[in-house]
């Protein structure tokens, strides 16, 4: 069934009729049974607002038709209805001009539509407008300076459209403005000082080309729980607050940014700020606090998180000492948090607690130590855990198999000892498993072939032994496996063969024996390949001629023998990569070529059979 068509010919506030209007469904009527709220958002209405008769509601009040499918343009007729006080059209497709017919309106909802006329100065003489939005569509020219007579204007959204010109200095006048949004346009010149008088909570003016310094009156606002101004062209010292992310602030960070009570975030990413971070930062309820790209120093503020709201917290590749602030270990509002890149210290086991909110923690590349805290096993949404490059001990605790979200694992290059927990293999969401350059020892355990979601696997670096279990061949996905510099025995598992995604295998520096299985080159996605320093023994296989996608080979340090594969990768490869081997011979550069003993054996044969058939001749 097609959708409704807007069609109200009929529809008259005359209730003499057989229904009446006022039972119709989103129709509401007074105690004389006049219409006065036509609510119809999102019913699938579509045609245009020319067969709408207007003339029939004198008393309209309240016109939604919001989310619809309307076209065409907006009737001039509106205007007539002297009672109408809020519109709500939009979030259709109706396009043209916005009628000038309407000044008892007190809120007006156009956005999301396609009206396309420079932007209406009438707009300004609407005495009683409350809430106006007329985001997301394509209006242009400037924005006339009569908006600030608008005395009672409480939101103003213009947002995401293609207005030129200066921000109004009249705007400074609004004294009801809570919320202004002007972002997504080419407005230019400096954001005006008046704006400091208004008691906005919401100011959002990024996207733009903007240019000069932050008035500093804009710190009076307390008020504000969000501003935006990323990707502008500001410049200057930093004023007191909030998203100025992707800029060109130099200077400090000033202590009264702490007196900010109310923000909510404050986004300095991407800008030439220095310094250390005020302590008076911990006064406020952030929930939002991101430093990236920045050359802070110092140390973090304690009680960052004193308010418990604190969710994003980024401050990574900084220059930062001393230790995790105390008021994160209780911060269980925790979503996303990145220290990594920093000479933070501290003991990790005990700055740290249980965060049932944390997707995302990184704290890679620092000077922590203690040991990992079975706690992250606990962190219920937990998908990505990176410890790697500090001083962490101890073992890996068993309770992280109960991570059932845990997406990336990273505990590399830190001082971790002792098995791998087989409850490891419980958590199978794991796409990243990084555990090389730590001193794990024993066997692999068979579990690991649980986690057929694997992509990026890497032993390498510690002190495994044994075999390499055969059950690695359920991993179908993976397309790193790293296995090098352990002491692994025994030969490679033909089983490998059903990794037909792996790109880079690395056994490299280990006691593998045996010979290379001709299994191998059934890995068509293979690139890189490192066998060096191991026993191998035999011949290369000769498939390898068909891995035209291989282009890197190292098989150097073993006891192959033998003719070198006719392929890419063993032609183009250095003399280093081949070499330290029994007897391996070929056209590669460097290498002894291959003896060729076809003019002897021709020459022995006919000799041999010069001599045979006489003697055969003579015993018959």
């Amino acid at each position: 069934m097609g959708s409704p068509t807007l069609n109200t010919t009929n529809a008259t506030t005359n209730v003499s009729s057989k229904i009446s209007p006022c039972a119709w469904y989103g129709i509401s009527c007074n105690d004389a049974g006049r219409v006065i709220n036509i609510s119809l958002r999102n019913t699938g209405l579509s045609g245009t607002l020319r067969d709408l008769s207007f003339s029939s509601f004198p008393q309209l009040e309240y016109l939604d038709l919001s989310l619809n499918g309307l076209f065409g343009t907006i009737p001039s007729q509106i205007g007539n209805l002297s009672k109408l006080s809020y519109i709500s059209l939009d979030s259709n497709q109706l396009f043209g001009k916005i009628p000038l017919e309407l000044s008892s309106i007190e809120e007006l909802f156009l956005y999301s539509n396609h009206l396309n006329e420079s932007f209406p100065p009438f707009l300004g003489n609407l005495s009683n407008i409350v809430r106006l939005y007329i985001n997301n569509n394509s209006l242009s020219s400037s924005i006339p300076t009569n908006i600030g007579n608008l005395k009672f204007l409480f939101e103003l959204d213009l947002s995401n459209n293609q207005l030129g010109g200066s921000i109004p200095l009249s705007f400074g006048n609004l004294s009801n403005l809570a919320r202004l949004c002007l972002y997504k346009n080419l407005l230019i010149g400096s954001i005006p000082s008046s704006l400091g008088n208004l008691k906005l909570i919401d100011l959002k003016l990024s996207s733009n080309q903007l240019t000069g310094y932050i008035p500093y009156s804009l710190g009076n606002v307390t008020s504000l729980s969000s501003l935006l101004l990323a990707k502008n062209k500001l410049y200057g010292s930093l004023p007191p607050f909030v998203d100025l992310s992707i800029n060109q602030f130099r200077g400090f960070l000033p202590p009264f940014v702490g007196n900010l009570t109310n923000l909510e975030r404050l986004g300095l990413m991407d800008n030439h700020l220095s310094g250390s971070i005020p302590p008076s930062l911990g006064n406020s309820t952030l929930t939002w606090l991101t430093f990236s790209l920045n050359h802070f120093t110092g140390y973090l503020p304690h009680d960052i998180c004193r308010g418990g709201a604190l969710e994003i917290f980024i401050v990574d590749e900084y220059r930062f000492q001393g230790t995790i602030p105390t008021s994160l270990r209780n911060c269980t509002s925790l979503i996303r948090v990145r220290l990594d890149g920093n000479n933070l210290t501290g003991n990790i086991s005990e700055a740290l607690g249980i965060y049932p909110n944390l997707t995302f923690i990184d704290l890679s590349r620092n000077n922590f130590y203690g040991e990992i805290s079975s706690n992250w096993g606990k962190c219920p949404k937990l998908g990505t855990l990176n410890v790697s490059m500090n001083n962490i001990t101890g073992g890996i605790p068993r309770e992280i198999g109960n991570s059932s979200q845990l997406q990336a694992l990273d505990l590399s290059l830190n001082q971790i000892v002792g098995d791998i927990p087989k409850e490891l293999g419980k958590s199978n969401s794991l796409t990243k498993l990084i555990l090389r350059g730590n001193q794990l020892t024993g066997r692999l355990p068979t579990e690991i072939g649980s986690l057929i979601k694997l992509e990026y696997l890497d032993f390498s670096a510690n002190r495994f032994n044994n075999s390499v279990p055969e059950i690695l061949g359920n991993l179908l996905k993976l397309h790193y496996l790293g296995l090098s510099n352990n002491q692994f025995v025994q030969e490679l598992p033909k089983e490998l063969e059903k990794l037909v995604q792996l790109s880079l295998l690395d056994a490299s520096h280990n006691l593998f024996g045996g010979e290379i299985p001709f299994q191998i080159c059934s890995l068509k996605s293979l690139e890189m390949l490192n066998l060096s320093h191991n026993n191998l023994s035999g011949s290369i296989p000769n498939c390898f001629d068909g891995m035209h996608g291989l282009s890197v080979i190292d098989i150097s340090d073993n006891q192959l023998q033998g003719p070198v594969p006719n392929s890419t990768a063993f032609r183009n490869a250095p003399v280093e990569a081949l070499e330290g081997n029994k007897g391996l011979c070929g056209g590669v550069k460097g290498m002894q070529p291959c003896k060729v003993y076809s003019t002897h054996k021709q020459n022995s044969g006919a000799k041999w059979f010069a001599i045979v058939f006489p003697v055969l001749g003579a015993l018959f």
